[in-house]
């Protein structure tokens, strides 16, 4: 290997991320196999998923795809099961499957804040719950990281519910990186921002006409809160991922890092 070559630093760890087939998901799983992980990716269908693992593969990198949905109580026992059926092994859990709608506190259906709960809280629950079982067994520590986003750590009018299921993460995390920490599992959650991706549409064009607002105006509005002054965008959150899930990272848990380009700084 020449100077000029990029070193692996996650060379020979195994990674599952789920909600893989999202721009998010996807940036993160191609970067954890640029440096050496071999990824497990998950999501709901299996065609999109299947497409991100053959562009990793394309790339040079070793992916394995499958269809999960983290809401169902065996659903995500059974990913990690195949995960180590396939790979021999675990190291990381990327609990990265999300979802998100615009609603009204007042004309909000119950069913619906469940829905939303079920995804982003309950399945992260059932994510860290399946793989912390396997890498306690397995008996050489590990990583349990979950997406959350800077949603957990401020309010926004029509989402609650959203707002609601990130912030409970965060509990979830702390009291997991004690549980787990004398097993050698680091826990933590990473907070994007407003990041260029067809949720953030979605958020501009339905909470964005709630408040009278012009498409592209919720967007552009949020964006220039960042000291930085520049449209975050997916590439922007692998390499925090990445360092997590190495072990530079031994020493952080019970965490919640914003990766939202100043935003929050909280």
């Amino acid at each position: 290997m020449t100077g000029m070559e990029r070193q692996a630093p996650l060379a020979g760890k195994v990674v599952i991320v789920t909600g893989a087939a999202g721009a998010i998901g996807r940036a993160i799983s191609s970067r954890l196999a640029a440096d050496g992980a071999r990824v497990a990716l998950a999501d709901l269908h299996a065609g999109p998923v299947g497409d991100v693992a053959n562009g990793i593969r394309e790339a040079g990198h070793v992916a394995w795809a499958t269809t999960v949905d983290v809401t169902h109580d065996d659903g995500p026992a059974g990913l990690v099961e195949e995960t180590v059926a396939h790979f021999g092994r675990l190291d990381a859990m990327i609990a990265n499957a999300g979802i998100l709608s615009i609603s009204p506190i007042l004309e909000m259906p119950v069913a619906e804040w469940d829905r939303i709960f079920s995804v982003n809280t309950r399945g992260v629950f059932l994510c860290f719950q399946a793989a912390a079982r396997h890498l306690v067994a397995q008996g050489e520590g590990g990583r349990l990281i979950a997406t959350a986003s800077i949603a957990a750590k401020m309010g926004s009018p029509f989402q609650a519910h959203y707002q609601s299921s990130k912030a409970a993460l965060l509990g979830l995390v702390r009291s997991a990186a004690w549980e787990f920490g004398a097993h050698g599992i680091t826990v933590n959650a990473f907070c994007p921002g407003n990041v260029d991706t067809p949720m953030w549409s979605m958020i501009d064009r339905d909470r964005g006409a709630l408040l009278g607002k012009a498409p592209g105006e919720l967007f552009r509005e949020v964006a220039s809160r960042s000291p930085l002054g520049r449209t975050q965008v997916p590439d922007d959150i692998p390499p925090l991922v990445s360092f997590l899930v190495s072990d530079g990272s031994r020493a952080i848990t019970g965490q919640a890092i914003n990766v939202d380009n100043g935003v929050v700084m909280y």
